[in-house]
């Protein structure tokens, strides 16, 4: 997902998204966070017309530049492995293939801002006030204190709300209030190790794998890959965490990998429903042993050869695993590894792992990130001595609030992007990539977008599959967002308290979410498998 750091062009585009061509933009949201823990900074929950589907954005005007690929209509249901011919994707059959797909976020690599599986005080002040056995006479000012200080956790936010209930009771009402919040640290992350850490300090590693196995087994199932297939996409990319592939200590750093046979057992199920309904699979590592990005501390895996050496390891096992399979489509190696000290140091990874993979046997088709540095940062693969490789990045612009913005975005992008893509004479995919807000006029860029990489023959994935906009967020912090195709909560949502739950009220937690119910954003769908 954890894609949330950084935007894929260095363009400064602010001025572009203000032009007021676009009816509609979103002036008011914050930009300049990187942090979407909470989701509530993430735009209006003004969708007055985000469900009638996607209006027409125009053109892009990117023209089509004559690279010298085939230019035969692409195949949306490929048949066999697939393989890198030039810039195209192929088929068993030859055919060109396009690849319209979504990430599984919160399923392997488990991001909790997904999952709204936190409790952060915020949250706890609202929960403690709308207590159906006890509810608080103060509800009321409790809520407007929590939307004027915002989402938080600890003593600065218990001080900025208690400040702010003070002003809407008075000191000791306010006081009392806050006393009752614990201050717990948030396990809201970009990173799985905050949530795991904490379940294996409560219940032992044994205790972790057995509820991270369970809250899996409800969180994407066979349906969902039924669901996928039935309206429209071809492809799932799967983030997973190398901790989840494990059985090790979270604790500590790893010095060797035990393999999680559970975590195996389950991806190899969800592969097995991929090819059973024409889907195919991105399998990505989203965390490599020592990190290849920051999201769960500084990235030791360039520097340390103990590190680099099991991420080889992670690989060999998972090439013998998976090799066989044609519903894989590609390895996607390192996703987004932007912590590496230079261009020259991502690539020496990558090549590591393309030759241990390639001395296995394996043919399947390896993705290749650009680590944000962008896309024409990447070497020509024949001079690396690379086949059957994909270049690619994600895309999640902060700055831009406007359907006009995006457009400015690949009229700019397009004639070097296409020159880059020529030299390096491989295909290219966006693997990860929102708009983010519950805007119109999101909805109508996604669409741009999609319509703009297919034109130049790029598979894509929107992030994400499924995305619990926490209610209290809907409720009070303007926290409808468009990161879900299915996003939409229509049920009750379970809130476990991962700090003070027993494991048996964390089991029963975990069980219940097959019973809640997660619909479709039907703007969003509509933008992304529409007619075109």
């Amino acid at each position: 997902m954890s894609l949330l750091r950084f935007a894929l062009f260095s363009l400064a585009l602010t001025a572009c998204s203000d032009s007021g061509s676009d009816a509609e933009t979103d002036a008011g949201a914050d930009t300049s966070s990187s942090d979407t823990g909470s989701g509530a900074d993430t735009g209006s929950a003004d969708t007055g017309s985000a469900d009638t589907g996607s209006a027409d954005t125009g053109s892009a005007d990117t023209g089509s530049a004559d690279t010298g690929a085939d230019t035969s209509e692409p195949t949306l249901r490929p048949t066999g492995r697939l393989t890198a011919d030039g810039t195209r994707i192929v088929d068993a059959e030859g055919n060109t293939v396009l690849l319209r797909g979504v990430n599984l976020g919160g399923w392997l690599f488990h991001e909790t801002w997904l999952t709204a599986l936190d409790l952060s005080d915020y949250q706890r002040a609202y929960l403690a006030a709308h207590d159906p056995a006890a509810p608080s006479p103060i509800a009321a000012e409790v809520d407007a204190s929590i939307t004027a200080a915002g989402a938080g956790t600890g003593a600065d936010w218990q001080a900025a709300f208690g400040a702010e209930l003070t002003g809407r009771t008075d000191a000791a009402t306010a006081a009392d209030f806050v006393a009752g919040l614990p201050g717990y640290p948030s396990v809201s992350d970009d990173s799985d190790l905050p949530l795991r850490q904490l379940l294996e300090q409560r219940f032992g590693t044994q205790g972790r794998d057995e509820l991270m196995d369970l809250f899996q087994s409800q969180w994407v199932k066979d349906e969902d890959i039924a669901w996928l297939a039935d309206h429209g996409f071809n492809l799932v990319r799967i983030p997973i965490g190398y901790r989840s592939l494990v059985t090790n200590s979270d604790l500590e750093d790893p010095t060797t990998l035990v393999w999680n046979e559970a975590a195996f057992a389950r991806l190899e199920a969800l592969l097995d429903s991929c090819a059973a309904r024409g889907l195919y699979a991105v399998v990505d590592i989203q965390e490599s042993p020592g990190g290849h990005n920051d999201y769960s501390g500084p990235a030791r895996l360039y520097e340390s050869e103990a590190f680099a050496a099991l991420t080889v390891t992670l690989w060999e096992e998972l090439s013998r695993r998976l090799h066989n399979r044609d519903e894989v489509a590609a390895y996607s190696l390192l996703a987004e590894p932007f912590s590496a000290p230079s261009n020259e140091a991502r690539d020496a990874m990558y090549d590591r792992l393309y030759d241990a993979i390639r001395a296995l046997g394996d043919d399947h088709l390896l993705v290749i990130h650009d680590g944000f540095s962008g896309m024409n940062s990447l070497p020509v693969a024949s001079q690396m001595g690379w086949s059957n490789v994909v270049y690619s990045t994600h895309n999640f612009e902060w700055s831009i609030n406007s359907t006009a913005g995006y457009r400015a975005l690949l009229s700019l992008s397009m004639p070097g992007f296409r020159i880059a893509q020529a030299d390096q004479g491989v295909p290219w995919f966006i693997g990860s990539f929102s708009t983010m807000r519950d805007r119109p006029w999101a909805y109508d860029s996604a669409r741009l977008l999609t319509d703009g990489w297919e034109a130049e023959g790029w598979s894509w994935a929107t992030w994400t599959y499924k995305k619990i906009d926490d209610p209290i967020d809907v409720a009070l912090l303007d926290g409808s967002t468009s990161w879900g195709v299915r996003g939409r909560l229509a049920s009750d949502l379970p809130r476990p308290d991962i700090y003070e739950d027993t494991f048996e009220e964390l089991r029963a937690s975990f069980e219940a979410l097959a019973s809640v119910t997660i619909n479709e954003n039907p703007a969003l769908l509509n933008a992304l498998t529409g007619p075109r």
